[in-house]
C-alpha cells in the first residue's frame, strides 16, 4: 500500500504548475444545489431549473433538462429533521438514520443547534434496532454511511460522534448478538467545538482493505486522516497531511469530496478541496495534483465520466479534468 508515497507526492508537488484543466460551464442561472441519484448527477439553479449533468466532447459537461431534482431519502418519524437515510442493497443492515434530535451540544457547525442522540438501523429482515448515546455525546452528522469495512460480508455503520467536551471522532457501529452496538471509536480531536467531516470510504491508493478517510477541523487548516477497521478495531494510520477542507462552516452540504477511478487503473481515487477551497486536490495511486480554481467551491463534488464537477460560492459551475500522473 503506497499511502505515504501518495501524500509525499502531494507535498512535493504543491508548488508545481497543475496540468489539469478547469472550464466554467454556462448555466441559465447560478447553481443552487448539486445532487446524485444512483449513477446520475443533477443540478438545480436558483431559478428552479433542473438539469442532469452529462459528459459531452465539445463542452466537457452538458446540461440535459430534467423533470425534477432527486431528493435524499428522509428518515422515518422521530429521525433527525434535516437528516437523510442511508441505504444498502446487500448485507445485514440495509437502512440507517439518526434519531432523537437534541440541542444539548449547541456547536452549530452544520447551521443549527440540533444534533442527533441516537442511531437506528433496519436489518434485511425488517427489524429496527437503535443505539442511544449518553447525554455526554451527540451524532454531529446528517447521514450515516453503510459499508462492509472489514470484508466479512456484514455491514458496519460509520458515523461522526461528538463529545460535548472533547469534540468529534469517527465511530463505527454494527450488529452483535441481535443488538446494534458501538464497535469502536477513533481518538477524539481533544476539545469541544472541534469537528471532522468524512471524505470517503473505499480501497484507496492500492489498499487491500477499505479506508475511512476524513478531514479533521476542515475550517481550521484541515488535516487529512485515515483509518482501517480490522479485527473489530479502528486502526488510525500515521499518514496525515494538512491543508484540506470538505465543508463550508454552517452548511448542511457534507459532500465536498468525491470517490472514483479517474485514471483508469481500477483503483479508487479521492478528490477534495484545499483548505481555502480554491484548489481541487486529486489523490491517486499514481500521484497527485492540486488544480487552481477561479473561486471557492461550496457545492457537492461529483464525478461525471472522469470529469470532476462542482460549483463555487456564487453558483458558477466548474468542470475539472485532472491529470494526476504527471
Amino acid at each position: 500500500m503506497r499511502l505515504l508515497a501518495t501524500f509525499l507526492s502531494l507535498l512535493l508537488s504543491a508548488g508545481a504548475a497543475s496540468t489539469g484543466e478547469v472550464r466554467a460551464i454556462e448555466t441559465p442561472a447560478p447553481v443552487q444545489r448539486i445532487e446524485v441519484a444512483g449513477d446520475a448527477a443533477f443540478l438545480k439553479t436558483v431559478a428552479g431549473s433542473v438539469f442532469r449533468l452529462k459528459a459531452c466532447p465539445d463542452r466537457l459537461i452538458c446540461l440535459d433538462p430534467a423533470a425534477a431534482m432527486p431528493e435524499r431519502a428522509k428518515p422515518p418519524a422521530g429521525g433527525l429533521p434535516d437528516g437523510s437515510t442511508a441505504t444498502a442493497t446487500s448485507g445485514d443492515i440495509v437502512r440507517a438514520w439518526y434519531t432523537r434530535p437534541t440541542g444539548r451540544y449547541g456547536h452549530g457547525v452544520l447551521g443549527d443547534a440540533t444534533e442527533a442522540g441516537g442511531l437506528k438501523v433496519e436489518t434485511q429482515s425488517g427489524e429496527e434496532l437503535e443505539f442511544v448515546l449518553p447525554d455526554t455525546h451527540v451524532f454531529e452528522d446528517l447521514t450515516p454511511r453503510i459499508a462492509d469495512i472489514d470484508g466479512d460480508g456484514t455491514n458496519e455503520v460509520v458515523t461522526i460522534r461528538s463529545s460535548l467536551i472533547r469534540g468529534a471522532a469517527v465511530a463505527v457501529y454494527g450488529l452483535r448478538d441481535g443488538a446494534l452496538r458501538q464497535l469502536d471509536v477513533a481518538p477524539e480531536i481533544g476539545r469541544s467545538s472541534r469537528w471532522l467531516n468524512i471524505a470517503g470510504i473505499a480501497k484507496y491508493w492500492g489498499s487491500d482493505a477499505p479506508l475511512i478517510v476524513w478531514v479533521e477541523t476542515p475550517h481550521i487548516r484541515g488535516t487529512l486522516r485515515m483509518a482501517r477497521f480490522r479485527d473489530g478495531r479502528l486502526e488510525v494510520l500515521p499518514d496525515e497531511t494538512r491543508g484540506f477542507s470538505n465543508h463550508v462552516i454552517g452548511s448542511r452540504e457534507l459532500g465536498l469530496s468525491a470517490t472514483g477511478d479517474l485514471d483508469g487503473d481500477n483503483i479508487e481515487d479521492l478528490v477534495l478541496p484545499t483548505a481555502d477551497r480554491r484548489g481541487m486536490v486529486v489523490l491517486t495511486a499514481r500521484g497527485s495534483d492540486i488544480i487552481p480554481l477561479p473561486g471557492a467551491v461550496a457545492h457537492r463534488i461529483v464525478i461525471v465520466s472522469d470529469i470532476v464537477v462542482s460549483a463555487t460560492e456564487n453558483g458558477n459551475l466548474l468542470a475539472i479534468v485532472p491529470e494526476p500522473d504527471r
